[in-house]
């Protein structure tokens, strides 16, 4: 079932007149009405949203798309408001820094991504084992960052130095995901009682990212798929 927004359309079009035609900041917007800035992008590029709204997001869209080929010391702001057709004053409008725009090209990635996630976990139809439940979860992730082409932003190496942003903490989401299965995996006795959860949870993530950055620098997704199906057997079992 879908969900229900409690904004309504006049709640979108104020706030994306505040975040990018006013003196407010987006993240400040967000942060007032208890959403995540990226949502904000997504509102604006909504038809349901009135001028200024496509130019932020635009400008993410323009730099996921770069980046799917170059690296984050060979983008600009110019070059990005080059490719989707906007003046340089307004890129710098609505991203004073290239790391604004590249940490919300990161987060509308990874909110896409973990919404579509999350409506195909909801329609699965999950086992009760708790091990195949996490081989499971692992096949839903993969197939939907496959299938959603901007995360290429959250999986390849683009050389991006920590002080600029990373995706960090979005990946910790997944980690803390897999504790979770791992947990009930453990008290149903399917794995090792000494077992430390938290490391194993950031072993097997650190081998589903390794996978996808493989698919995302030209590897087969198919072969990928194959490989995150056994992944899960990383975690020794009784």
């Amino acid at each position: 079932m879908a969900r229900v927004s409690k904004f309504t359309l006049a709640d979108r079009r104020d706030a994306v007149t505040r975040a990018f035609g006013g003196t407010e900041s987006p993240a400040a917007v967000a942060k007032s009405l208890g959403i995540h800035a990226a949502t904000l992008y997504r509102w604006a590029e909504s038809s349901t949203t009135d001028d200024p709204g496509p130019a932020p997001a635009r400008l993410v869209d323009a730099t996921q798309k770069l980046l799917r080929h170059s690296d984050y010391a060979d983008i600009t702001i110019e070059s990005v408001a080059a490719e989707c057709g906007l003046a340089p004053r307004t890129a710098f409008h609505h991203f004073p820094t290239k790391r604004e725009l590249f940490q919300a090209a990161v987060d509308d990635a990874a909110t896409v991504l973990i919404d579509r996630i999350h409506q195909t976990s909801v329609n699965a139809a999950w086992p009760d084992n708790p091990i195949e439940q996490l081989q499971l979860f692992l096949r839903i992730a993969a197939e939907s960052i496959y299938d959603t082409p901007c995360t290429h932003v959250l999986f390849r190496n683009l050389g991006v130095p920590k002080s600029e942003g990373t995706a960090e903490r979005w990946h910790d989401n997944f980690v803390d995901a897999i504790e979770q299965l791992l947990s009930a995996a453990r008290e149903s006795g399917q794995i090792d009682a000494d077992i430390d959860l938290s490391h194993a949870a950031q072993v097997l993530t650190g081998a589903m990212r390794g996978i996808h950055m493989a698919v995302f620098e030209g590897s087969g997704a198919d072969t990928a798929l194959q490989l995150v199906d056994r992944v899960h057997l990383l975690i020794p079992g009784r």
